[in-house]
């Protein structure tokens, strides 16, 4: 039993000490443009969408991108009212890229 909980520590140190893989996508929303702005990796994106939804989880916003390797590309949206809102970056086959929470101010 001592040589099993010997070993399954060092195969935990071992396995906290790999690099994470590489986020290929991110989205971030800059208030002073009133734009999300996705970046990408190397691979060449299509047919994804993004969507915002208010608190109460209703879409105020829906639009389809395309977005080419190693570019970053700004979505501009529509004038919001003041509060918090949620942007997903859903890619066609349903998976979730990226979301964030942001605030749009008065």
């Amino acid at each position: 039993m001592r040589k099993w909980l010997i070993f399954l520590g060092l195969g935990l140190a071992v396995w906290a000490q790999l690099p994470l893989p590489e986020r290929s996508s991110a989205m971030h929303y800059d208030a002073s443009r009133n734009v999300l702005i996705l970046v990408v990796g190397e691979e060449r994106i299509e047919g994804d969408r993004i969507e915002v939804v208010d608190l109460i989880g209703r879409r105020v916003f829906s639009q389809g991108v395309s977005v080419s390797g190693g570019e970053a590309v700004s979505v501009p949206l529509p004038s919001l009212p003041e509060g918090l809102y949620y942007a997903r970056w859903v890619s066609e086959n349903g998976r979730v890229r990226a979301v964030r929470r942001f605030a749009v101010p008065r």
